[in-house]
């Protein structure tokens, strides 16, 4: 009767001592809690923007159109005959250019230096027959009722006849641009030459 009094005080102790202990929630009995890691802070650096695109450049505006009464002088007849003298330099020590916007052709216009001209030296135009742009570098041409440009063809290594028939070819009213943007349309290069006459077709 006392062994199996202390067998049953021995149960009795295990089970209480046993039922003390309580199991980790999700785990087994005694196995430590699961760890829980940190979450990252959130980032106070704003995203980047993205790159913006430059404005657009605006196009620079056209010059002021008009009529003019265009003719050509050359080597052979300038004054004197076989110069390419000319009274008011700006870009050229004497007549020349190719035309380009960089680059105008030298062109007279009525009046004299230091007489008034109908244009100051350093005006420029565009000028679409020719598809030249064109400085006022000299001065002697004749008076019309339209304003005058007398274009400088160049003409030289070319016989007098074909020269005279190439400035026979731009003469006449034709429309200009008054102090006109770069970018239009040229054919570089003197108007009259040994290779013959550069002047648009059509």
């Amino acid at each position: 009767m006392a062994r199996v009094t202390c067998a049953l005080l021995a149960a009795l102790v295990a089970l209480v001592l046993g039922g003390c202990q309580s199991p980790s929630p999700g785990g087994a009995p005694g196995a430590p809690p699961p760890s829980t890691a940190p979450s990252a802070p959130p980032s106070s650096t704003p995203a980047a923007a993205p790159p913006s695109s430059p404005p657009p450049v605006a196009a620079p505006p056209p010059g002021r159109r008009l009529t003019v009464q265009l003719t050509g002088y050359s080597f052979q007849d300038n004054t004197p005959p076989g110069s390419s003298q000319v009274c008011c330099s700006v870009l050229h020590s004497v007549a020349g250019g190719q035309g380009t916007f960089e680059d105008p052709i030298t062109v007279a216009v009525p009046g004299s230096a230091g007489q008034g001209m109908l244009f100051t030296q350093g005006t420029r135009f565009y000028l679409p027959t020719v598809q030249r742009y064109v400085i006022v570098e000299d001065s002697g041409a004749s008076a019309y009722g339209l304003p005058h440009l007398d274009m400088w063809v160049d003409g030289r290594g070319g016989s007098l006849s074909a020269v005279e028939n190439c400035m026979d070819a731009i003469t006449g009213r034709v429309p200009a641009e008054l102090n006109p943007p770069p970018g239009r349309p040229v054919i570089a290069g003197p108007i009259a030459s040994g290779y013959g006459c550069h002047i648009p077709r059509g």
